[in-house]
Parts: structure tokens; C-alpha cells; sequence
């Protein structure tokens, strides 16, 4: 039989779905499975998408022919931290060069040359790194709760800071404190007996009144009308050689107010629960990579030779530092 032309099957193309109008039931059938299709195919996409997400970031790239993990890569960040400069070895201001120096400043260039990190030092007040009011509980202060900076370099740790921020390991043993008075003793402090006497405490210190309640005095013997603060080493010293107040509490290293004042009892070392170290807000990361650096730097010889030459670079009057084993 003759087909006609308008009959003849074509090859130069396949309609894979037929039009509406040649099988309507047929067309509505593959419309519904492809619709079906579409949306299981995206809902397996957003599935993975959400897992590969949720993963930690492991994946190796190959960087200057380096393979290293995504999540281990150096980081971009610029950790700040936050130094005083209290006129002794630990830290201060050379007027020669401009900048701060001193063991800590020593510490945080090789600690952070260890863990190979972008670190910078920030001057700023001790009180916004940590403050207090006489009598009250102390609290961390502006600089380092509002971001400021990520540490507060050389803080000791004590029951009340570690209420509310967190320690590195300490690179400095912890220290006695004693009381001082004017030289000679001309009004007959006797540390055994601080009733009624006025005693000076550096705003913010370890050295607190709170370290003398944990030595045994009891609020009675130090009432809160007996506390007086003071913001620096120099109005601490005139407070007390101006008869201000009976005696000063203070550490016997940090300040080294013996120049000045004189000591009067024994050492007390109930104010720190551990040595110096950074000072960090709860939430920090820092310890994470410093805490690891800082054991290598022990490790090596560097560190014992920035704690060996602390009075030959940078103040031969000073005591030394008594770092950490």
C-alpha cells in the first residue's frame, strides 16, 4: 500500500511528548511526573547543600603546593592586646623610641611569632581592662568586655576575676603582697591588728581588700569606710606618706614601692590562684592557639632567655621576672 506523503514517519526529530491537542490524557500524565521529578530532584539538593554546610571545614586545597585544610588555614584576624605601662621591666612607655617595651611586650612578639598570628599592642587605662569600686566586687571593664581589644596582657588570676573572665596559662609565677607604710612607721601600723586604719589599694589590683578576707581578716577588722582606692603607684605612695591613710596593700614585686614606702609584716600569698597570664573575655577563642604557642616557646631556649635578660634590656634596678618552670 502506497503511503502518502503527509503519512510518511520523519527522523529528524522525536517528540518525545506528544501535543495536547494528538493525546491530552498522555501529555497531562508526563506534565504531573515532571513536575514530581523537578521537585525531588531540589528537595535532594537543598538536603546535601544543608549537610555539606553543617560540616566542619576539612576540605584540602592545595595552596603554593601546600596541602592544607580549609579549617586549619592561617587566619586573617588581627588579635589586639591591650598593655599598660607601669614604669617598671614588666611594661612601660620608652620616651627614646616611642613605643612600649618590657618583658610582656617581649612575651606577646614570641609567643605570637610561634603560633604564627597578626598580633598588635594597644595602649590603654588598667580600668578598661579591669576595675573596681572600694568595697564592691570588681568587674571587667570597658575595653575588654566591649571588644576593644582580645586580652589584657600580664593579669593575674584571682577567685574574683575568674568569676567573670578566663585566664591562658600563666607565664609569670604568682606574687607575695605586704603591707607598706611611711618610712620609720611613724604611726605604729601593726598588720595584726587593722581596725579602724585606712589602707590603700590600687583600683583594680590583685592585691585587694578581697585578698585580705581571703588571709583571714574578717569584714569587722576591714569595713568598707576603711578601703580606699587609688588609680596609680604614685597617688598610692603620696596617700600614704601625706598621712592619708595608715598603710598600703600591695604586691612586692609589681609596684616596687621598698624606694618609697617600707614594709611592715609578712608576706601574704592568698590573693592569686594562679600566675599571670592573658586575660580574656569568657567567649574568647585566643587561648585556643596562644595556650599551645606559649608551651612551645617553653620548650625551646627563647623563653628563658627573655626572662634571663629582663634587667639587662630594659631596667637593671628592677627586680627581675620570676617566669613559670
Amino acid at each position: 500500500m502506497t503511503m502518502a506523503a503527509s503519512d510518511e514517519p520523519s527522523y529528524d526529530r522525536m517528540d518525545i511528548f506528544p501535543t495536547s491537542r494528538g493525546h491530552p490524557r498522555r501529555s497531562a500524565l508526563c506534565h504531573d511526573v515532571m513536575v514530581v521529578v523537578i521537585g525531588i530532584v531540589a528537595i535532594v539538593a537543598l538536603v546535601f547543600s544543608a549537610i555539606a554546610l553543617s560540616r566542619p571545614g576539612t576540605t584540602e586545597v592545595q595552596l603554593d603546593g601546600v596541602a592544607v585544610g580549609s579549617s586549619l588555614a592561617k587566619d586573617d584576624k588581627i588579635w589586639i592586646f591591650a598593655i599598660g605601662h607601669d614604669g617598671t621591666n614588666v611594661e612601660y612607655f620608652d620616651k627614646t623610641t616611642g613605643t612600649l617595651r618590657g618583658f610582656h611586650v617581649d612575651i606577646v612578639d614570641a609567643v605570637c611569632q610561634m603560633a604564627d598570628k597578626n598580633c598588635r599592642l594597644m595602649w590603654d587605662a588598667y580600668e578598661n581592662c579591669y576595675t573596681s569600686d572600694e568595697g564592691e566586687l570588681p568587674r571587667p571593664g570597658q575595653g575588654l568586655i566591649g571588644r576593644w581589644y582580645d586580652a589584657c596582657t600580664g593579669w593575674f588570676a584571682t577567685p574574683e576575676r575568674s568569676a567573670s573572665v578566663s585566664f591562658t596559662t600563666a607565664f609569670r609565677k604568682p606574687l607575695s603582697n605586704v603591707f607598706f607604710v611611711k618610712k620609720g612607721n611613724p604611726r605604729g601600723f601593726d598588720e595584726s591588728n587593722i581596725s579602724g586604719k585606712k589602707i590603700a589599694f590600687i583600683d583594680g589590683s590583685a592585691t585587694s581588700e578581697f585578698c585580705l578576707h581571703h588571709a583571714g581578716y574578717t569584714e569587722e577588722q576591714l569595713t568598707p569606710d576603711q578601703i580606699f582606692h587609688f588609680k596609680s603607684k604614685k597617688s598610692l605612695v603620696n596617700a600614704v606618706n601625706n598621712d592619708l591613710v595608715d598603710a598600703a596593700f600591695c604586691n612586692t614585686q609589681y609596684f616596687n614601692l621598698d624606694e618609697d614606702l617600707q614594709v611592715v609584716g609578712d608576706p601574704i600569698t592568698s590573693c592569686m590562684k594562679g600566675g599571670a597570664g592573658m586575660m580574656v573575655r569568657k567567649d574568647s577563642r585566643l587561648p585556643d592557639w596562644w595556650n599551645p604557642a606559649f608551651e612551645q616557646l617553653k620548650l625551646s631556649s627563647e623563653y628563658q632567655r627573655i626572662c634571663d635578660r629582663v634587667t639587662e634590656v630594659h631596667d637593671a634596678s628592677e627586680n627581675g621576672i620570676d617566669c613559670v618552670d
